[in-house]
Formats: structure tokens, sequence, C-alpha cells
């Protein structure tokens, strides 16, 4: 969403047979390059190597809640780095916060 318009900027409709996650890259790539994208927030289901790879590639925040129990990972990547800050950050206030 357009933050100045409110205007949906990436739409993408699915069947119930489909996961959430996989798609993200695409919606981030409805949103032409040169255009910046600030944030992604997104629930946990998004928690993924392929989501934060995205939104690193774009150059934005990854706003994701990690998943319940979540480990570090390996950080061989800017996505895997954000990610595990966001486990870090969860461990002591708890994930609601």
């Amino acid at each position: 969403m357009y933050e100045e318009t409110l205007e949906v900027r990436a739409v993408e409709v699915t069947t119930n047979n489909a996961g959430h996650a996989p798609l993200l890259p695409e919606l981030l790539d409805q949103n032409p390059l040169d255009q910046n994208i600030g944030s992604v927030t997104a629930d946990e289901a998004y928690d993924a190597r392929k989501c934060y790879g995205a939104i690193v590639a774009r150059n934005a925040h990854a706003i994701i809640p990690p998943r319940k129990n979540s480990k570090s990972w390996n950080p061989k990547s800017a996505g895997a780095i954000a990610r595990n800050e966001a486990v870090t950050a969860s461990r002591y206030p708890g994930r609601a916060i």
C-alpha cells in the first residue's frame, strides 16, 4: 500500500492450496525498481528465507514476527542477518510485542 495515498500497489489472487510466502517476491516485483519500498509488513507465515531475501534486495525493512520457537539462521545473506535481528529482539520482550 502506498502510504501517502493508501493506494494498493501490489495484489495477487491465489487458490486455497497456494502458499502466500512464495508469492512475496512476485508482489514486490509489481513495483518498479525505481520506486522506494520502505518496509514490508507480514505475519509469521512469511518468515522464510526467500521473503527476507526479496525484501532486502529492494532495500526495504522486513517487519515480520519470527515463528514460535525460531532459531537463528546461518548468516550467509543479508536477508538472514535481518531475520536474525528479529529473532534476537523477540526473545526478551516476547513475540507479542
